[in-house]
């Protein structure tokens, strides 16, 4: 049956359909009548996701052909995602097979690496995510159905807030239970032969160098706004260097160990659940990961680096970074033994090698995250503004045409660079007047604490 292509679209006759597909995987007899539904907005076009997400409450009936009594009812609480409606601008997401990806995961992927863990290592290292009900992705459609865990009390951690030792640890285990399966895994099963669609690819290399020499002019306009001329000026004669590392960075797998990585692991990709009297929401004790679409086949440092730097203040992680990469370091080992790698090159020494090899990309992703978390509004403008300008560019005309698509290399073309760049460039002024003149203490502390603790690890030189 034909995905829904915008909410509108969401019938009765479809809902019965995918639910009706997903009871029947644990009992073959069964059918779901939808006696009623409401559809909501989940969040709008570019808040979390390229496409749009809705939420979707159901009523609905459940018949077993062998049994001859009343129909039981149930409830289901779902979320929907669906792609947006501009073409031209989830095109990227396409040729880094963003959407195929995510569904994927969650269809096939977590359940190998569940059906593995729990035979090799009797069910230790779960790896938690939302339900998954029901998935589509072809040239033309693509939807993903999950449960809707806020039901369940999982909710959102507070996008201005930074991780106390509680949250980052349990991250951290969700993000070892990750590496270590999948590593694991790949042992005795080949991962990419199986899915070469999580092989790194110019789309997502692209992804990881757009907008960086624009963020490099920020820093440079920060820190000379804060009167602090040597270290801007530092970074200025080093900008094409540094550009040039964190591009190269990516395209290095000459690290010790490399696995499935989320790719995508910061706060607002996970999901926390907290007992009743935890009214400050300081200890949680359930969590979920979230947004799989970004998932490939990298260093697994590159997950902490974006997670650490993303979450934490330099306060932080002066005070628990080493004990944090021990204890990520410790459960690998641990982990990848009791699932069956009997001989694990890749000692604390060589771990530490590699995170600091990673340092730039940790420094870059914390940044961008800083001015997501703290600044929403002004990066939704920042996303509206890159867009209108790259529609009505020369760029973009052959798309005029709704049946023309540009190829890749016009994607990845230094036009496209130019045009996010400049734009990116203009945007980021708001966020240096915040941080300049004190608008956003939070967004200022964060910033310049990344900054300087870049310069005292020697990342400018």
């Amino acid at each position: 049956m034909k995905a829904p292509a915008q909410a509108s679209d969401i019938s009765k006759e479809w809902i019965q359909y995918i639910l009706s597909d997903n009871e029947r995987a644990g009992d073959s007899g069964t059918t779901v009548t939808v006696d009623s539904f409401e559809i909501g907005e989940g969040c709008k076009v570019g808040e979390c996701f390229i496409g749009s997400i809705l939420k979707l409450h159901i009523n609905a009936s459940i018949s077993k052909h062998y049994i001859s009594i009343s129909p039981a009812t149930k409830k289901y609480d779902l979320i929907i995602k669906l792609k947006g409606e501009d073409p031209r601008t989830d095109f990227l997401f396409e040729k880094a097979q963003v959407y195929p990806k995510e569904v994927i995961m969650y269809s096939n992927i977590l359940v190998e690496f569940d059906y593995f863990q729990k035979n090799r290592a009797n069910n230790q290292y779960s790896i938690y995510s939302p339900k998954f009900i029901y998935g589509k992705c072809t040239n033309d459609e693509f939807v993903l159905v999950m449960e809707n865990i806020k039901e369940k009390g999982f909710c959102l951690f507070k996008r201005e807030d930074m991780f106390n030792f509680e949250h980052l640890k349990l991250a951290v285990t969700q993000l070892v239970r990750l590496h270590a399966v999948s590593y694991s895994y790949n042992q005795s099963n080949s991962f990419l032969e199986r899915h070469a669609e999580f092989q790194k690819t110019d789309s997502d290399k692209y992804f990881l160098g757009v907008g960086s020499p624009a963020l490099f002019d920020v820093l440079y306009e920060i820190l000379k706004k804060e009167k602090d001329k040597d270290l801007a000026q530092k970074i200025k004669l080093n900008k094409e260097n540094l550009v040039k590392q964190y591009k190269e960075m990516y395209n290095d797998n000459n690290y010790k160990l490399l696995c499935l990585v989320h790719g995508d692991a910061h706060a607002l990709n996970m999901m926390f659940k907290y007992t009743d009297d935890d009214e400050n929401c300081e200890n949680p004790k359930d969590i979920k990961l979230l947004d799989w679409q970004f998932s490939h086949w990298n260093t697994p440092v590159s997950d902490l680096q974006y997670l650490i730097y993303s979450s934490t203040s330099r306060e932080f992680r002066k005070e628990h970074l080493e004990d944090i990469l021990k204890f990520y370091h410790s459960t690998f080992v641990e982990a990848t033994n009791n699932m069956g790698v009997e001989t694990l090159e890749w000692s604390y020494e060589d771990f530490k090698n590699d995170f600091n090899r990673m340092a730039l990309y940790g420094l870059i992703k914390g940044i961008n995250l800083s001015f997501q978390h703290h600044c929403p509004e002004l990066v939704q403008q920042t996303v509206i503004d890159i867009q209108k300008a790259i529609n009505q560019s020369n760029f973009t005309k052959p798309l005029k045409a709704p049946l023309v698509k540009l190829s890749k290399n016009d994607v990845l073309s230094s036009s496209m660079d130019s045009i996010v760049n400049s734009n990116m460039g203009h945007s980021c002024l708001l966020y240096i007047k915040q941080i300049i003149n004190r608008e956003n203490e939070n967004l200022a502390s964060r910033v310049l604490g990344l900054i300087y603790e870049a310069e005292e690890n020697g990342l400018f030189d």
